[in-house]
């Protein structure tokens, strides 16, 4: 499973880390702390993944680099964290690891609506420890800072 600090990436160094937990608040990141490197693709599953939502979430063996990436506009690598002892999860991507359509048709309003439930993989429940098996409908919170989206799924 993928790591969040990762020194041979630029996303991952050292330096920017302790930027991202005082923007998200996020606790010490460490070797003990669950998190992992996962594949969002955008839209609503019972549409083919089209329209706004998650359509699902994957699991990645690493974070893709940042440079010279050609940016998929129904998907974006993110990291993802557990919350409340595994009664939540927090997604966090980098804005320029999204293309602009992507940001206009699903973030546009600071909140990502899902309209219908999104199935987590057994192996993220499994490597993060969650007590819930899907990201269910509603309205979350968009919270957006130097360059990163944070998004609450309780």
């Amino acid at each position: 499973m993928g790591n969040f600090i990762n020194t041979n990436h630029p996303m991952g160094s050292q330096a920017k880390a302790p930027m991202i937990r005082s923007v998200f608040g996020l606790r010490q990141l460490s070797s003990g702390m669950q998190q992992l490197s996962c594949d969002v693709v955008f839209g609503s599953p019972r549409a083919d993944c089209l329209g706004t939502g998650v359509c699902k979430i994957s699991a990645l063996g690493s974070m893709p680099k940042t440079n010279g990436v050609t940016r998929n506009c129904q998907s974006a690598p993110g990291i993802l964290l557990p919350l409340e002892g595994g009664k939540g999860v927090s997604l966090v991507i980098l804005r320029e690891m999204m293309c602009i359509k992507l940001l206009r048709t699903q973030f546009r309003t600071g909140v990502l609506t899902l309209t219908e439930p999104c199935r987590l993989p057994l192996d993220i429940i499994n490597a993060l420890s969650l007590k819930f098996q899907e990201l269910k409908p509603g309205s979350y919170r968009l919270e957006e800072a130097n360059g990163f989206f944070r998004i609450n799924f309780i």
